[in-house]
């Protein structure tokens, strides 16, 4: 009879059809597991949390023949390793240095313990926990910087007044105080500074104190306990002059944070820094209106106490914050309010420079003790810690106090035993790193820290020529590669398990038609290998059967039974019933035991464009007329094709989904 093809199915059927829907069941194990199951080499397994290698696996369940994985899940308990083959390195931690906290001259310590040594491995946190202490006269280094324009003159003179007050009241503070002095005009240079030689030798004729000649930035007094000098020092300092209004007070605080040497910084000591003006600031780039196109190096220039600014432009703001950091310094912007002069300005400075304060000045500088006191207090009543880590290792500091800020706390007291935790976690390995990462976490403004020694597990010692596992050319490995950790690392020609294929298609090509086109795929499904180019599926540990398909994702056993018969046999093997409706198109099919019959067509549309197929005890009339594209998808889909090629086509699988 020829076929009539028509939009609809009709379907004869001599008894009520049961619907029963068993499709084809995506086998997926966890994502935990799959993942450690698709890693093949060491190093790549222990960088996944959860994971371990192991040298020979064995199955606990003999059912399962296949080739087993190295890289197993911690979960997984369908495989044995003796403790000889485990490779499931743990967390490490040892105090190096633990010396205890005090206050001592001399031998002062802050932060307890000192140096620790940590072996993790990636995504592991490890929770280390240090404490702080502020310590009783801990030295402080005070360093003035004077804004010496000729408006600036009467502040000069009442600080030089206060001067030895000022020293006196930080000894109270602290009996280790050491005070210096700079000051600062602008770069001797058009348009900044006049440079006719009048000019030079007297910038401000008109005034009637005369004027020293101009000079960028003049190191008057290093850092000294000699408090008379301090005021003597700021007396003799003669007013100068520029031509425009900003000034160059950048370049002298870059230059009092750089010349170590020259301003006498202690390397443990509190390093404070009076910045006082009543003008604004030139940054970086204003340098190129003269002529200097050289960036800010932040090295030190000076030249006999003195620094000229002729050959580096200005600092940039966060240069100035970076080399302040780096060199702990606790920087104050004392301004003086002027008609001209917009202290919103180092307001809004002191809030882009860490670790640095604003505050203004009376218009006589008279509250001057008061303002350098008062944010002294600010700064060691309140600690922060800081820490180098780079974006590779993630390190979150928790602080157990009263008054937790970030990272910190406020309102401490003097000799107050301040706990906190560091929560110090990779992220990943970094290529080409050899030796442990050193990790810096201390506390802001002070030269003491507590150093981590992190060594983070990238690779397995197996994988080294000398461990007693590696074999070069090993037979296991068809004598085409080596076996490292148990499995076989192949020549460059060879791939494989075993290295038993060569390589007509490349490893990756390999590995590509062993796992299926969508997001997130893994090889096999995770529940087989790739073995030249096909998954070899392995077999479900419960009952010793093969999952199935081209991509292992497939198991019968995941199907409902009843009375112990797969659908109660009343249904394909992998489809009993569908029912679709795609773009109007309705397609009933329902069957029972299919009986033996031969293909006389290559395609699977052949089967299905059959008149009838003679079913046990059922007829089931199939007619087609045009079948639209959505059907054509279908019968290309897992529930019809993969019914005929469970139960027909089991020997042309291939010809038939290719």
């Amino acid at each position: 009879m020829n076929m009539m093809f028509f939009p609809k199915f009709s379907l004869s059927l001599n008894f009520y059809v049961l619907l029963v829907l068993c499709l084809c069941v995506y086998a997926q194990e966890p994502f935990d597991r799959a993942k450690c199951e698709s890693l093949v080499e060491c190093g790549s397994c222990l960088q996944h949390l959860g994971c371990f290698w192991c040298l020979r696996p064995k199955l606990r369940n003999t059912l399962n023949t296949t080739v087993l994985n190295h890289c197993i899940s911690e979960n997984n308990n369908d495989i044995v390793c003796s403790s000889n083959d485990l490779i499931n390195p743990k967390s490490i931690s040892e105090v190096i240095e633990d010396r205890p906290l005090q206050s001592k001259s001399g031998s002062i310590v802050q932060m307890k313990p000192q140096r620790i040594r940590l072996t993790l491995r990636i995504g592991e946190s490890y929770n280390l926990r240090f404490q702080y202490s502020q310590a009783e006269n801990y030295p402080v280094d005070l360093y003035y910087i004077i804004d010496n324009s000729y408006s600036m003159s009467v502040h000069k003179e009442k600080l030089s007044k206060l001067g030895t007050k000022l020293a006196e009241t930080m000894r109270g503070i602290t009996n280790d105080f050491r005070i210096g002095f700079g000051s600062f005009m602008d770069k001797v240079n058009l348009p900044f500074t006049g440079i006719e030689p009048n000019q030079l030798k007297n910038p401000c004729p008109s005034r009637k104190q005369k004027c020293v000649s101009p000079y960028s930035f003049k190191n008057h007094m290093a850092l000294s306990t000699d408090f008379q000098r301090f005021a003597t020092e700021i007396m003799n300092a003669g007013p100068s002059a520029n031509l425009d209004s900003p000034e160059g007070g950048f370049d002298a605080i870059m230059q009092t944070i750089v010349c170590k040497k020259e301003i006498g910084w202690r390397p443990q000591a509190r390093h404070l820094i009076i910045f006082s003006t009543d003008a604004q600031f030139h940054i970086a780039g204003d340098g190129k209106l003269a002529g200097i196109i050289e960036t800010n190096d932040a090295e030190c220039h000076m030249i006999n106490n003195n620094y000229d600014g002729l050959y580096n432009d200005y600092p940039s703001v966060s240069q100035l914050n970076y080399v302040a950091k780096e060199n702990n310094i606790n920087l104050i912007f004392a301004t003086v309010k002027t008609p001209y002069g917009d202290d919103k300005t180092y307001r809004k400075l002191s809030q882009e420079v860490e670790n640095s304060k604003f505050d203004r000045l009376d218009e006589d500088s008279r509250n001057v003790i008061k303002l350098v006191v008062d944010n002294y207090k600010k700064i060691v009543n309140s600690v922060t810690m800081e820490t180098n880590a780079t974006d590779n290792i993630q390190v979150r500091i928790t602080p157990h106090c009263k008054r937790p800020i970030e990272d910190g706390c406020a309102n401490i007291r003097l000799g107050e035993v301040v706990n906190f935790t560091a929560t110090i976690k990779p992220l990943k390995c970094v290529a080409g790193s050899d030796g442990p990462t050193i990790i810096s976490v201390k506390p802001n403004g002070i030269d003491e820290s507590l150093i981590v020694e992190l060594e983070t597990i990238c690779r397995c010692n197996c994988e080294s020529p000398e461990h007693l596992s590696y074999e070069k050319n090993a037979p296991v490995c068809t004598n085409a590669g080596d076996l490292v950790c148990g499995v076989c690392m192949c020549n460059k020609n060879r791939h494989g398990s075993n290295c038993e294929c060569d390589n007509e298609f490349s490893l990756g090509l390999n590995e590509t038609n062993c796992r299926e086109d969508k997001p997130g795929a893994v090889v096999c499904s995770g529940l087989g290998i790739c073995k030249c180019g096909k998954c070899e599926c392995k077999s479900n540990p419960n009952t010793g059967k093969k999952y199935r398909g081209k991509y292992c994702d497939c198991d019968d056993d995941s199907c409902d039974r009843e009375n112990g018969k797969l659908c109660n046999e009343r249904g394909l093997a992998r489809a009993a019933l569908a029912f679709a409706t795609l773009g109007g198109l309705e397609l009933v099919v329902s069957v029972r035991t299919i009986t033996e019959h031969a293909l006389e067509k290559e395609t699977a549309m052949s089967v299905l464009e059959r008149e009838a197929v003679t079913v046990e005890n059922v007829n089931v009339t199939i007619n087609i007329q045009e079948p639209t594209a959505e059907f054509v998808q279908l019968v290309k889909s897992s529930v019809l094709i993969s019914w005929i090629a469970s139960n027909v086509l089991s020997s042309k699988l291939e010809s038939i989904t290719e």
